[in-house]
């Protein structure tokens, strides 16, 4: 074999090793991807500034533990719901009159997500 020849091999080994390793390094960073298919989807009211009865609207795509809850500006947390849920449409109802007016967020917590919307509530 010519030199060329030999340099040529060296350097398609190396290629190829280059690449195992990125195979390996992409696999490794890829156990710990988060499963979307268990996520809720939390809706936005129909009504912001709220006021009076409102009604939450989550859906989650298999049954499950949640924690549905409102925080006010100081993130102090009122639970509204805590328990398993069906799959499918869940509808939360909370009378806003039981809170002073001001800006406060919503969210639902599963034991894979933590999803939080704004909104405002003028009685």
């Amino acid at each position: 074999m010519t030199h060329k020849t030999i340099e040529i091999l060296f350097i398609t080994l190396g290629i190829l090793m280059l690449i195992l390793i990125y195979k390996l390094i992409l696999r490794r960073f890829s156990k710990g991807r988060i499963d979307h298919s268990k996520f809720c989807t939390l809706y936005s009211l129909e009504k912001n500034p709220a006021s009076g009865l409102v009604e939450f609207y989550f859906t989650t795509p298999v049954m499950q533990q949640i924690e549905f809850c409102i925080w006010n500006e100081e993130e102090e947390c009122t639970v509204l719901k805590k328990e398993e849920v069906e799959k499918g449409g869940q509808i939360v109802r909370f009378d806003t009159r039981d809170l002073k007016n001001g800006v406060y967020t919503y969210g639902i917590i599963t034991n894979v997500q933590k999803t939080i919307k704004k909104f405002r509530i003028e009685n």
